[in-house]
């Protein structure tokens, strides 16, 4: 297994930064545009809000990402393996995940849950 070696550097740049912010007001695009060229130390990197780059010329660019859409869905109800939901589409969705670890008939078990969380909903 190799180590990662972790260098604290101080790095001091002049330069200009733009912001670009969309109509909410949330930061949308930061770049920082150095006045002098020089090597990159860092050539990209990632957060979970967005996007960071160095690029060639010593610009640092940021690019917010747009947040994740979550599934709205109402649980109905609950089994040992699965769930039975309505979505906010008007569908209904049935997820059953049985593990290889647990040794289990995997068709016995997912049809008799399957029967068993539609048999105790009332559509």
């Amino acid at each position: 297994m190799s180590k990662k070696k972790i260098m604290n550097q101080t790095l001091s740049i002049n330069g200009v930064s733009v912001v670009t912010t969309d109509e909410n007001n949330k930061v949308k695009n930061i770049q920082f545009l150095p006045d002098d060229e020089f090597t990159p130390v860092l050539e990209q990197g990632s957060k979970g809000c967005g996007q960071l780059q160095l690029l060639r010329n010593g610009a640092f660019d940021y690019v917010s990402q747009r947040p994740r859409q979550r599934a709205n869905s109402t649980l109905l109800r609950k089994a040992a393996h699965g769930r039975l939901s309505a979505t906010q589409d008007e569908a209904y969705q049935l997820t059953l995940k049985v593990f290889k670890r647990e040794g289990l008939d995997v068709r016995a078990t997912l049809m008799r849950e399957a029967m068993e969380l539609i048999d105790n909903v009332k559509f």
